[in-house]
């Protein structure tokens, strides 16, 4: 297992205190880890990839996202730090086509990425794949981003019912990542933070294997420690079966004194 935390030393604007830890682990079934996690509380930053590609490098197309976005340094102006973000991630995808061309044209590496970053009262987020953000809310678990997946959209056209997307056999096709195509739209969002809140950005390995409705208890049962609840969450997927990469950030957020 590798695991990564950070000091809380908050240097942009933010109104509120952000603890937060990440674990990722190769899981029980798969031999080499392709997921690459960053978590850098300094310039308010935490991110999710996972790379796809196998011997194509997958590992290669999610830490590309994360070595690129761990240089990152925040702005005075939320519109350029923003901004810097997106570029980065273009450019992520940029080196990654590039390597992907070498390869040859059978060649297939991505990644999936959610990124988040908090400023002031805000969480925005960039994603791409079928990697998630979950926000833990008054004892109630509720998934911020949609996945960009085969099944998801035979959810959405009512082909499937949701509670066997993860069970049909095209549960792995992603329609959209990082580094697949020349060109990369993801999809943004900003939601508004509140005291007490915890986040959850992760792989796909963590829901694959535990059901949304036994990560809640496991939740409300370490909101306290975002590095128990981080560990508690892979362990329960390793136990759960642990078939795949699995990459967990957990984030609380707590009201800085002067601001309540």
């Amino acid at each position: 297992m590798s695991s990564y935390a950070a000091q809380n030393a908050q240097q942009s604007p933010v109104n509120f205190r952000i603890s937060s830890h990440g674990v990722t682990d190769v899981g029980r079934v798969r031999s080499k880890n392709e997921d690459s996690i960053l978590v850098n509380e300094d310039e308010n930053v935490w991110i999710v990839a996972d790379g796809m590609g196998g011997h194509h490098a997958g590992d290669f197309a999610s830490q590309t996202i994360t070595n690129n976005l761990s240089l990152f340094k925040q702005h005075a102006s939320l519109d350029d730090s923003i901004l810097l973000l997106e570029e980065n991630i273009l450019n992520s995808n940029s080196i990654i086509r590039k390597k992907s061309y070498k390869l040859g044209r059978n060649a297939t590496i991505g990644s999936t990425v959610v990124c988040v970053y908090v400023w002031q009262n805000f969480l925005f987020t960039f994603w791409a794949g079928d990697s998630r953000l979950y926000r833990y809310r008054d004892a109630a678990l509720e998934r911020l981003t949609e996945d960009h997946s085969y099944v998801e959209e035979l959810v959405r056209m009512g082909k499937i019912e949701a509670r066997y997307a993860e069970e049909h056999p095209a549960a792995n096709v992603v329609l959209k990542a990082v580094g697949i195509d020349d060109s990369l739209c993801m999809d943004f969002e900003y939601f508004t933070l509140r005291d007490g809140d915890i986040y959850l950005i992760c792989s796909d390995g963590l829901y694959k294997d535990l059901e949304e409705s036994k990560i809640e208890p496991i939740i409300e049962s370490n909101r306290e420690d975002m590095t128990e609840l981080s560990q508690a969450l892979l362990a329960a997927s390793l136990d759960a079966g642990g078939t795949d990469n699995t990459s967990i950030i957990a984030m609380k957020v707590c009201q800085k004194e002067g601001n309540v």
